[in-house]
């Protein structure tokens, strides 16, 4: 079959393209291994208008609700390649090759990493990067949160609702973020923070027990049931070959007389969302940009009949 589109990915990009798709009434599938990406991370979301004071989870659960309304559906397969042959986009994933007109990239971003000896060994087993996830299974037990930037502040304070004492290990001289979130953290007595602390690495037998850090040139170890990774994020498209720029972002066109709004440089293929170089990584950003990539789309395909 020839869908007319194929959406990539389920977060606030891709599944509001996705009702967009759906009320025009086009062929389309969405792909997806997970649904709500980084939205359904955070413990509140008070900045999207008329849904104020809402967790990450229960706006997801109002976006899933939406595109049930529209009986969109969600393909949980895994993309392998996206390339383009002459005028179709081929889609190929691990179980099955999708054609369509247009496609539109809107596959969020991932944790970052801090690729220090026991992560990896450790990862399910202490080692976290969600805590709106998994906050709840440490109840009255110790936690290091590594990054004092917006994320891991909220992580921090989303953990202290659980957790006897939360530490935050900030690589900079001070924390991050914005000037409200750390005023709580400061005045929440479960957090003590750790600024200048550079992880070495994570130990423990079955479970994790403590992480190495270096400070002021010393190296210290911290006792501690869990750790929660918040220090970044990187884009998720290594199946396409579109350009990107020197931070890895995949780069889109605002609208110009030879391209479609949110366009890549590959004429067909559009990106929306935390992948692209749009600046702003907000949820209702996120939600824009794939109300544009759809509409452009919608343009493109259009103008292929």
């Amino acid at each position: 079959m020839l869908y007319d589109l194929i959406i990539i990915g389920a977060g606030p990009a891709g599944m509001t393209a996705g009702i967009y798709a759906a009320r025009q009434k086009i062929k389309f599938i969405i792909i997806s291994m997970d649904v709500g990406g980084q939205m359904g991370w955070s413990s509140e979301v008070d900045n999207y208008p008329g849904v104020p004071d809402k967790s990450g989870i229960a706006l997801v659960d109002r976006f899933q609700k939406h595109m049930q309304d529209y009986k969109i559906k969600i393909k949980q397969e895994e993309i392998l390649k996206l390339e383009k042959n002459k005028n179709i986009c081929v889609v190929k994933t691990k179980k099955n090759v999708y054609e369509s007109k247009a496609v539109i990239i809107a596959s969020g971003k991932k944790p970052r990493k801090l690729n220090v000896p026991g992560e990896e060994n450790f990862t399910g087993l202490g080692v976290n990067y969600c805590a709106v996830c998994d906050a709840p299974l440490y109840k009255d037990k110790v936690c290091a949160v590594v990054g004092g930037g917006n994320s891991g502040m909220d992580a921090a304070l989303f953990l202290s609702k659980y957790a006897k004492k939360v530490y935050i290990l900030e690589y900079l001289l001070k924390l991050g973020g914005d000037n409200f979130l750390r005023e709580k953290v400061l005045n929440e007595k479960k957090i003590t923070v750790i600024t200048g602390a550079k992880m070495k690495e994570i130990l423990g037998n079955k479970f994790v027990e403590k992480l190495r850090y270096e400070t002021e040139g010393a190296i210290k170890e911290l006792s501690v049931d869990g750790i929660f990774v918040e220090i970044g994020l990187v884009s998720q498209y290594d199946f396409t070959d579109v350009q990107k720029n020197k931070w890895g972002e995949i780069m889109i066109y605002r609208s110009t007389i030879s391209h479609e709004e949110n366009m890549t440089d590959i004429s067909g293929i559009f990106a929306a969302g935390d992948c692209t170089d749009i600046p702003s990584k907000q949820i209702i950003v996120a939600a824009g940009e794939g109300a544009k990539a759809a509409l452009a789309s919608f343009n493109y395909i259009n103008r292929l009949k």
